[in-house]
């Protein structure tokens, strides 16, 4: 990424506070590998750590855990050694898989073996940009499959069966945030009505698919960086493409950040 520390804006900027600030990362630390964007004293410690609990670390163990782990991205550190990145467990038996039990999946396999692909969810567009109401989730989604082309000194089964966990929203919800605060750092906490959106960030609306989903006018962007960001206006709505891993041609999500008060 492309680092770079924003200043202090003197108070919180998900409730206000002035009390208790502490530096918000626009990306999270377990997302990021050289160099790291974030705002100094950005928000107070209630809500940085209500967005920790509820949905990042949600998402950064289930949807980004392998992703993490293959890039060896950076670890919060608890003493001197840390323990080995544990992966997913997988299968070389199992040639399909039905319901949601771990049966079978019983191989562990290091993050230099494990094959290097990230799989994501891709969902229809935020419901705000077609005009339809999601608040009871996104309705269809797709997978997409990238291959990170990793170059390997272990060894990597070439037959194996893979399990990952995916929690619906999670990962969506860290978006939202990540979008919110690049915006916010580089516009000003007042450029739009971001009330909406911080409504979501803070638990009081619970509609993330209304704010994110996929480009609504698919889009080419370049490949360059870990994570790039891009603004773009969508009729009343100004918005931020999201594009993760996108040296990997990782997926890009767009989220509605509010219109011009």
């Amino acid at each position: 990424m492309d680092p770079k520390v924003y200043p202090s804006f003197g108070h919180c900027i998900f409730c206000g506070s002035k009390d208790d600030l502490t530096d918000e990362h626009i990306v999270p630390e377990a997302l990021t590998g050289i160099g790291q964007m974030l705002i100094r004293n950005g928000s107070c410690r209630s809500c940085n750590n209500y967005a920790n609990e509820k949905y990042e670390q949600t998402a950064l163990n289930a949807d980004f855990l392998s992703v993490r782990h293959m890039l060896a991205l950076k670890r919060k550190r608890r003493g001197r050694k840390q323990s080995p990145r544990r992966m997913p467990k997988v299968s070389y038996s199992i040639d399909s898989v039905d319901g949601v039990g771990d049966e079978g999946f019983d191989q562990e396999l290091t993050a230099d073996e494990y094959p290097p692909i990230f799989s994501f969810v891709i969902h229809s567009p935020a419901g705000l940009l077609v005009d339809e109401d999601k608040s009871n989730g996104s309705p269809s989604l797709r997978v997409g499959v990238i291959n990170l082309a990793l170059k390997r000194a272990a060894t990597i089964p070439t037959r194996v069966a893979m399990r990952e966990r995916r929690v619906m929203g999670a990962a969506e919800m860290t978006v939202a945030k990540m979008a919110y605060c690049y915006a916010v750092a580089e516009l000003g906490t007042d450029y739009v009505d971001f009330s909406q959106l911080r409504s979501l960030l803070v638990g009081s609306r619970n509609d993330v698919f209304n704010f994110v989903g996929s480009p609504i006018v698919p889009e080419k962007l370049a490949n360059i960086r870990l994570h790039k960001f891009y603004f773009r206006q969508r009729g009343p709505f100004l918005t931020v493409l999201v594009h993760l891993f996108a040296s990997f041609g990782g997926p890009i999500y767009e989220v509605v950040l509010g219109t011009r008060s």
